[in-house]
């Protein structure tokens, strides 16, 4: 079901959000508090700045813990799709049912300072060269974490050709991100490097009570309630606290 009505953006691009309320470590984490909003809302309001050509979706469960974060969604004037809570691969393709697009921005919903401006980058980067898949080469720690860029057509030859590999059906993007240099008569592959002031290995992900905990704490430091906190000054913050 979707809450919107079907969009024609054949050639542009959609920013897709997945997120639940049955996380196993960490249940009912998208509405825990982050500086007095729950991180839904901040990981919505950070998708909102991809573009102002690319519609952002919430691609959620048909399970009714997740109307919390449909609610939220709503009051943004953000795009709904539900699916399979399993199924997250389906749950793509559902959304691109309702919203055509050529190329899809990928955010997980447990990363609240994903970068916005990459994505953009990186979107703009796949339709200059017509790519299916743009990655980071192997071995690259960055902070440029909790979103990619992948073409539509990677995504359905995922579920072709993946079948139900759960690097497909459950980490959407893993499977042709994986395997598509491999193809490159199928896929065009672009590999790219991070800036080098964002080359840190920390995870930024919210899977668990200390990582929330952590998060909470580097917005109390840097977030004014204002505009969505910049990246680097959450880097800058990470070091000033490694090396203290």
């Amino acid at each position: 079901m979707t809450s919107k009505e079907p969009t024609t953006a054949a050639d542009g691009a959609v920013c897709i959000v997945q997120a639940r309320m049955g996380s196993t470590r960490l249940p009912g984490k998208m509405m825990e508090d982050l500086a007095g909003r729950p991180l839904m809302w901040h990981i919505l309001q950070r998708a909102r700045l991809v573009g102002p050509d690319v519609p952002v979706v919430l691609a959620t469960t048909d399970q009714a813990r997740d109307d919390a974060l449909v609610a939220v969604a709503n009051a943004m004037n953000v795009a709904v799709v539900r699916g399979s809570e399993h199924d997250v691969l389906g749950r793509y393709l559902l959304a691109l049912d309702f919203h055509p697009a050529r190329w899809v921005a990928r955010v997980c919903g447990d990363s609240p300072l994903f970068d916005p401006v990459h994505l953009a980058r990186w979107l703009e980067l796949a339709r200059r060269e017509n790519a299916d898949v743009v990655r980071f080469h192997d071995g690259v720690a960055s902070l440029l974490q909790g979103g990619e860029v992948v073409s539509t057509r990677a995504l359905h030859w995922s579920r072709k050709a993946a079948g139900g590999d759960p690097l497909a059906t459950e980490h959407v993007t893993a499977w042709a991100l994986r395997h598509a240099p491999h193809h490159p008569d199928q896929m065009v592959t672009i590999w790219a490097d991070p800036p080098a002031d964002l080359v840190m290995d920390v995870k930024l992900s919210i899977d668990t009570a200390d990582d929330l905990q952590r998060m909470r704490r580097l917005y109390a430091a840097l977030w004014d309630g204002g505009e969505p906190l910049d990246l680097r000054r959450a880097a800058a913050w990470l070091r000033e606290q490694a090396a203290g």
